[in-house]
């Protein structure tokens, strides 16, 4: 008692107050425990998986309220917004306050309600979980987490194979099979690179095995070499495929001349033809990759021989719409002096150039014709010199006819031409545009002006021998640097050392005809461009007449003169009358034939600051002497009695077509003439040209 009674109050009261303590601790342990957060544990599994698969959700729940039940709401957002889903479950926890739920995400779960899209791994990417608590409290993200779908597309080529060699304009079949984990891919987007590095859209062909497959035929103009064939493969989810590369080569396709044949001038086949006939060959261009491609662009030479073998001539063929083919729209005239017998018409092995590297023919391509000559035909000739000698003086004196010079072009034209003027010749095939030209080029040499010519209708070579067979020699100008010859003809047959390699790239040929008026030294100079056809079949016509005004003017600045030739019915009519309104004086030569016997005939329709004559002369084309006019001597004299009774100044209403008084030639020389009143002289050797 006394121990009892000598103890302190609060040692007697202590198991009380263990027990309140402990009654407390207890009460504030279970508030803590309803206000508190539990600790939530995501587990994914796998972590990564292919398209279609199933993945396990797992969401657990340790130190939570013993023996409680909590509900959670689980998330999953596909990639990319493609689809999301959640699903409602519940956990309750033992008598340590732990528990867990399970569910699972696929193509073949149940549980899971869709916002969009679907419940599926069927995209590939990176998918995200989401926890929410919904009870006892709202508490959101309590656990986050992720999982990935690899796509796995698988993209395997069947057709061609690695090594396969194509030729131009054949067909490729490009073939590939499509699948992934779920199986065959249906409704892919295929494509595959082409030999342009472009892109190729392969359609489905069978939906039950995922194979896509196209045929492409290459292109004339797709490159050559390796072509590496990538297919990928892209799905409505987004899933992508590559497959391995395959490599391929492109070879050339060979060129060949199909359907060659001769036409006359009626237009009709023909393979026997006769002195005053004409030829004209025509032939189509095939290509050997396809089963019926033609060459449709382009122009290329044709080679006339006799049976000797001797090259008669080189023509240019054009393509004919019209004919659908390939045509020379000026052809051969069989003369007098060629050998009768068998002649070819050739076309000389890789001669022919697409442009894009395609060549042919392997060989020598050509086609025969007949020349028929016989004794009894030249006895008209012998017949018509024996009536022209015994009757030559009857005639003189009936009809008092003579061969007037070159000079005679100068009356009708008025004067000599204007310097600094562009002039065009344009008349009918053969009807001697070309010989005017080499003339008027021969006498602006003789008279020591710089000149250039545009050779597009002969070589060189062959210039140069048809100006020696009219007795004018070019070779010495051409050695002193007074005469250019640029080579726009070799070119056009894709062969020959310095020749315009591409003889439609007016670009070029400006830099070159603008190069030759620098080194002539602002002296005056004289271009003839023979002939524009092949410009105009090579690029298009408002390109052409852009070029040729550039050129004219730069030529007519130096003073000079620029003469261009040109066929009719080779060169559209409107382009044709787009020049003559260009062009500063205008020469028309025309060909008719008569049976086998051709007159030409020459009138000058336009020339600026001149009064030109309007009547249409006949001429002949004379060895040694170039164009000779028939003029009547009595005309001439009249032309002479007219001059003397007309005073300067003065019109002349009566005067006679044919003896036109020409207007006062340039040059220092006529202008003292022109001061005394006098008539200026009309000769070709003054300041003028013939």
């Amino acid at each position: 008692m006394d121990d009892a009674a000598g103890c302190p109050g609060w040692v007697l009261m202590r198991p009380n107050v263990i027990l309140l303590v402990l009654v407390l601790a207890s009460a504030l342990t279970l508030v803590a425990q309803v206000q508190g957060i539990a600790p939530y544990t995501l587990t994914i599994n796998p972590a990564t998986t292919s398209l279609g698969n199933t993945v396990t959700i797992l969401v657990t729940v340790t130190n939570g309220n013993r023996n409680s039940f909590y509900t959670v709401t689980i998330g999953v957002q596909k990639p990319n917004g493609t689809g999301s889903a959640i699903t409602s479950q519940g956990i309750s926890t033992d008598n340590r306050g732990s528990g867990s739920v399970s569910v699972q995400y696929g193509p073949s779960s149940t549980s899971w309600t869709s916002l969009n899209g679907t419940v599926n791994t069927n995209v590939g990417g990176v998918y995200n979980v989401a926890v929410n608590q919904t009870s006892p409290t709202n508490i959101a993200n309590v656990a986050i987490g992720q999982f990935t779908v690899t796509a796995m597309m698988s993209v395997v080529v069947s057709q061609p194979t690695t090594g396969t060699i194509v030729q131009r304009g054949q067909t490729l079949t490009i073939t590939a099979a499509v699948a992934n984990s779920l199986g065959a891919v249906t409704g892919a987007v295929v494509t595959a690179s082409n030999p342009s590095n472009g892109q190729l859209t392969i359609p489905e062909v069978s939906s039950t095995n995922g194979v896509y497959s196209i045929s492409y035929q290459v292109l004339m103009n797709d490159p050559l070499g390796s072509w590496t064939i990538i297919v990928k493969a892209k799905d409505i989810n987004q899933n992508s495929g590559v497959s391995l590369p395959v490599n391929v080569t492109i070879t050339k396709s060979d060129l060949f001349v199909d359907a060659m044949v001769t036409y006359n001038s009626k237009g009709v086949p023909n393979t026997s033809f006769s002195t005053g006939d004409t030829v004209f060959p025509y032939f189509r261009i095939k290509y050997s990759g396809s089963s019926g491609t033609f060459l449709t662009t382009g122009q290329y030479l044709v080679s006339v021989k006799n049976p000797s073998g001797a090259t008669m001539a080189n023509l240019t063929a054009v393509y004919d719409a019209n004919r659908i083919g390939f045509y020379t729209p000026t052809g051969y005239s069989v003369s007098a002096f060629d050998p009768g017998g068998a002649w070819t018409i050739v076309i000389d092995a890789y001669s022919l150039n697409d442009g894009f590297g395609n060549t042919g023919p392997n060989f020598d391509a050509s086609v025969r014709m007949d020349v028929v000559t016989s004794p009894l035909g030249y006895l008209p000739f012998v017949i018509g010199g024996a009536v022209a000698l015994l009757g030559g003086i009857l005639v003189l004196k009936r009809y008092d006819t003579s061969l007037e010079g070159f000079e005679h072009l100068e009356q009708m034209i008025g004067g000599p031409i204007p310097r600094g003027s562009s002039l065009l010749l344009v008349g009918d095939p053969g009807s001697g545009k070309t010989v005017l030209s080499y003339e008027l080029l021969h006498d602006e040499l003789e008279v020591g002006r710089p000149c250039a010519l545009l050779s597009y209708d002969a070589f060189p070579e062959d210039v140069q021998g048809r100006m020696s067979e009219f007795g004018w020699d070019i070779i010495s100008h051409l050695r002193k640097g007074r005469l250019k010859i640029i080579d726009c003809y070799s070119g056009l047959a894709g062969q020959g050392e310095g020749a315009l390699r591409d003889p439609s790239d007016l670009t070029e040929l400006n830099i070159q005809v603008t190069s030759f008026i620098t080194k002539a030294k602002n002296a005056p100079v004289t271009l003839i461009l023979d002939s524009l056809t092949p410009i105009f079949n090579g690029v298009e016509a408002k390109q052409a007449i852009n070029f040729l005004q550039t050129v004219g003017a730069k030529v007519k600045k130096t003073g000079g003169l620029f003469i261009l030739t040109a066929s009719r019915g080779a060169i559209p009519e409107d382009s044709i009358a787009k020049i003559k309104s260009i062009v500063d004086g205008v020469i028309e030569l025309t060909l008719v034939r008569s049976g086998r016997k051709g007159v030409r005939y020459l009138s000058v329709l336009k020339m600026e600051r001149r009064r030109i004559a309007s009547e249409t002369v006949s001429f002949e084309i004379a060895r040694e002497r170039g164009l000779v006019f028939r003029v009547s001597r009595f005309g001439i004299l009249r032309a002479k009695l007219l001059q003397l009774k007309i005073k300067p100044g003065q019109p002349s209403e009566k005067q006679a077509p044919s003896a036109v008084t020409p207007a006062k030639a340039e040059g220092k020389h006529v202008d003292e003439k022109g001061k005394e009143g006098k008539t200026p002289d009309v000769s070709s050797k003054g300041a003028g040209t013939r």
